[in-house]
């Protein structure tokens, strides 16, 4: 079996409440292997977006430990986590969180300043993440004149620009009617085909039901975790 991308073990996070300590997750194990495709699941208050946010190191734990990529997260300092933020993660949010004076492409670039890459190298990156999504021909197309669905998947490609070998997305069809979820899910289903690592966060079944394994929450603690078995995947006959 290949080494975990990431792995929890004993991870709780606590929040002071007045005089009131309460604990929001509780003693989570969690390994997740190269090329998994995973949904975390739960009613809301079960920890799930705390949970995402530890994997995503935007936030820290309060106990136990959290390795990605063999790398003890807890030893890192801020900005080595601003660095593993934007070379080692790809994240997808609900809102999309796109530049709205900025086209597809340079929202794609953006990513890509920080690894101080010339202007060209970013440029041809953009445009092969924004062609890979379905959107080689809204280059140069701002927020604004995109429907909702290309606007998450202008967010996917930046997520994928910087080649990350974790894609984390937090409730991605959430602000998306049913059609358009479908088909951003079918594009989450391609990019797994195609050897990356996803991680969604989603509160609806039939979303989760488009990975292989789905990760149940309540009450802070992994309720259930087991493969998904649906026709999705099923090989043919």
């Amino acid at each position: 079996m290949s080494e975990p991308i990431l792995r929890l073990e004993g991870v709780a996070k606590d929040y002071r409440m007045g005089e009131n300590l309460v604990r929001v997750l509780d003693r989570i194990e969690l390994r997740i292997a190269p090329g998994e495709y995973v949904a975390i699941i739960g009613p809301s208050g079960s920890g799930k977006s705390t949970l995402m946010n530890i994997i995503g190191c935007l936030d820290r734990p309060s106990a136990g430990n959290y390795y990605l990529n063999g790398a003890e997260v807890e030893a890192l300092g801020d900005d080595q986590l601003a660095v593993v933020r934007n070379r080692e993660i790809g994240f997808v949010f609900q809102s999309f969180n796109l530049l709205t004076r900025h086209d597809a492409l340079h929202n794609v670039m953006q990513p890509l300043v920080y690894r101080g890459l010339r202007l060209g190298a970013r440029r041809r990156r953009a445009e092969a993440a924004l062609a890979s999504v379905g959107l080689g021909d809204r280059l140069h197309h701002r927020p604004n004149q995109l429907s909702g669905g290309q606007c998450q998947r202008v967010a996917i490609a930046r997520a994928l620009v910087g080649e990350p070998g974790l894609v984390l997305a937090d409730e991605p069809t959430g602000n998306l009617d049913s059609r358009t979820s479908t088909e951003i899910m079918r594009l989450f289903d391609e990019l797994n085909t195609r050897g990356h690592t996803i991680v969604l966060v989603t509160h609806e079944a039939d979303i989760a039901e488009h990975t292989r394994r789905i990760v149940r929450l309540r009450d802070g603690r992994i309720e259930d975790d087991a493969p998904v078995e649906n026709r999705r995947h099923a090989e043919p006959a």
